[in-house]
Formats: structure tokens, sequence, C-alpha cells
């Protein structure tokens, strides 16, 4: 077998796994040669021919042209910098155009932080600055890095830049943390419901208590665990579950009281210390701000930008003083020191004493609906042929 057309550049090999013959197969009434004929080869070994390999003067050329170009940068930096051009697809002077007016429209956040890869040591930016006669013998990473160089205080303003196209997202994100804290604390102080759930805990625990230790006035809310690890005599039920069905029973107006705390989800994944801090840290900045506005009076961006986000700032400031009251209330209210306990600790012990409550109620429910279709027998064969029967006699003494 052979082919009518052969290649006339070279190709890349096509590795499959050949079917040497074709009786029988579905390979049998392929048309090969009919179907070279219809395609068009020569675009073919246009897009698919193998670029040849450098001949000897034309590697020369490029060893040349390396040589030929100053270097000035270290050579991670320099590949860094190549990389970090080609990816943002500005000119070099464009670029530090953006740099040096904080302008985050023709350079977004992700190019900025990439940036930050790309900061020329003080020796560096020397070098490059005094061989700026020699601007023509740049390579692209050094051309790229000397213009970078020139932008006044370029490491300052790329985290200016990152901390401004980044302060909306970390103020919602903060901002929803001490919502979460002060809601989830405020919730527990005020609930009716669970106080009285909590009384009936008390009451029980110094029920069972009293013969072998004196009575409680109240408990930590580390024993909310405790609840369900306390069995029944016969070890059928926990005290938990006796709890739940008390309620069920005899005080229907506590039940779904678990509803009432949607913030304790997010609340126990706060760490205090560390969102005080962040909200420290966004008010240092901010301060940044203020100091590069006066350097930049004529600086639209930073001018607007301060004056939002002081505002901002100070609402979140005010808010967090709120959470920390609401906070510390809660947990003097159970004997807690607010400072050694986080609310990543705090509200867990609720929220799994919560999640345990739900759980039996849901299998207490499940328990009940099952006993009621056992209750709801079928009719046996004999019952009904009697029941028709006795029908059947009453509708015939009708007529």
């Amino acid at each position: 077998m052979t082919l009518s057309k052969q290649p006339q550049v070279k190709l890349p090999l096509l590795h499959w796994n050949a079917v040497r013959r074709n009786n029988g197969t579905y390979w049998n009434d392929v048309n090969m040669g009919e179907m070279l004929d219809k395609l068009d080869l020569s675009q073919f070994e246009e897009q698919f021919k193998l670029k040849t390999k450098p001949t000897l003067s034309n590697v020369a050329k490029i060893i040349k042209r390396k040589v030929e170009c100053l270097s000035l940068l270290d050579t991670n930096r320099a590949r860094n910098a190549m990389i970090i051009q080609r990816r943002v697809a500005l000119q070099p002077s464009d670029v530090a155009r953006c740099v040096e007016q904080t302008d985050l429209g023709d350079l977004p956040l992700w190019a900025v932080e990439l940036l930050h890869g790309c900061i020329p040591s003080r020796e560096e930016a020397d070098k490059l600055i005094s061989n700026s006669t020699k601007l023509n013998e740049y390579g692209e990473a050094e051309l790229f890095c000397f213009h970078l160089s020139k932008v006044n205080r370029y490491d300052r303003k790329l985290g200016l830049m990152q901390f401004i196209g980044t302060f909306d997202e970390q103020y919602a994100r903060l901002s929803g943390q001490v919502n979460a804290v002060k809601e989830a604390s405020h919730s527990i102080t005020v609930s009716d419901r669970l106080k009285k759930v909590l009384e009936i805990i008390l009451a029980l625990g110094n029920f069972m208590n009293s013969q072998r230790k004196g009575l409680a006035v109240g408990f930590k809310i580390q024993s909310l665990s405790k609840i369900a690890e306390t069995h029944s005599g016969d070890y059928k039920f926990t005290l938990l579950h006796y709890i739940v069905k008390t309620i069920h029973a005899n005080m229907p107006e506590l039940i779904g009281f678990t509803m009432e705390f949607e913030h304790l989800e997010s609340a126990q994944k706060v760490l205090l210390k560390e969102l005080i801090s962040e909200i420290q840290e966004m008010k240092n900045n901010l301060d940044t701000v203020l100091d590069e506005r006066n350097k930049q009076r004529d600086n639209f961006v930073i001018f607007s930008f301060y004056n939002r986000a002081t505002r901002k700032v100070k609402r979140l400031g005010e808010q967090a003083r709120q959470m920390l009251q609401s906070y510390e209330t809660v947990c003097k209210g159970f004997g807690e020191n607010p400072q050694r306990i986080e609310p990543q600790e705090f509200f867990k012990y609720f929220s799994e004493f919560f999640l345990q409550f739900d759980n039996i109620e849901k299998s207490l429910y499940l328990s009940e609906e099952k006993k009621k279709k056992k209750k709801a027998v079928p009719l046996t064969r004999d019952v009904s042929r009697n029941l028709i029967e006795e029908a059947m006699v009453q509708h015939s003494t009708m007529y």
C-alpha cells in the first residue's frame, strides 16, 4: 500500500496503535486515497511542519545578541521580570506610570501582586540608573526594571495600590466577622427561651447531685457537652433525650428555640485577636495613604479613596467597640474571661449543644412517625370480607 502524495516538508509523528490488516474489520471499505485527494495537504503541511533547528550561524547570532545585552540583574530577578512584563502586556514606561499614579485602571490588582516579586534591590537600582547612558544595550528585564527604579517610593506605592485594590473585600469580611460576634453574643444574652432550657438543666443537675454534692447556682458552658454524655440507668437514653421529651410534652413554647441563633455558625469561626489586629493594620495602612496623599495632592485616586475609606474604617472601629462590649457581657454572664476565651471556643459549646438538641428532636420525631404507621395496620382479608358482607346485608334490608 502506497500513498499517492508524499509530504514535502518534515512533519511530526503520530504515535498510534496501527492496524496492519483490514480483512473483516471496519477499515475494509475505507478509501484513504480518495480522501487524500479531497484534503488541502499544502495547508496541512504549512501548519504542521516542524521548525528546522538553528544553523551554526543562527546560534552564533543569538549568542552574540545575548552577550551584547548589558546584564545588571540577578538571574532569578531577571527571569521573573521578563515573565511579569509579558503577562502584564504593557510597555515598561506605562507600568511605571501606573505605579507612579497608583492607577488600578490600566494596571489590574493581579498585576500589582506580581510586581511585588520584581522590586529591584537598592544596588541593582543604582546600577540601572548609573548605566542609563547605555540604555540601548539593556536586556528586556533590565529595561523593565530600569523604568520601575525611576518610580519614587516604588515598593511603598505598590503596597498602597494593593491596599486600595483589596480594601472593599477586606472591609466586608472584617465587618461581617464583627457583626457575627456582636449579634451572636446579644442573641444568647437576651434569649428568654434559652434561659428556660438552661434552667431545666440546672434544676435536673442539682436534683441529681443533691445527695453527694452541694447545690450549684449555675454551670460553666463547657458542661453543655456533658448533657448528652449522661445516660439513664439502663443506658437506653441520655439526659438530653429526657430534656427534649420534657419540653415537647410540657413546655411546647420552647420548641424551636435553637433557631434564634442564626449568627452562631459565623461567630464560632472568628479569632478575636486576629480580628482586632487586622482592624488596627487597616488603620495603620490608612495613615500611610494619608501620608502619600499629602505628598501627591493632585492625585485624585488617593484623595477620593482616603475620604471614602476613612469613613468606613471609622464605622468599623465603632462596630468593633460595640462587639467587644457585647462579647464581654455574654462571657462574664457565664463566668468566662473574654480576654482568655476566643469566640471560636465560646460559641462552639453552644453550637454543638444546639446541634445535639436538634438531632435528638429529629430522631424522636421520626420514631413517633414510625409508631403511627405501625398503628395504622391494613385490613386483613377476613376482616375486609366481614365488613363487605355487613354492608351488603344493610343494603338489602333497605329494599
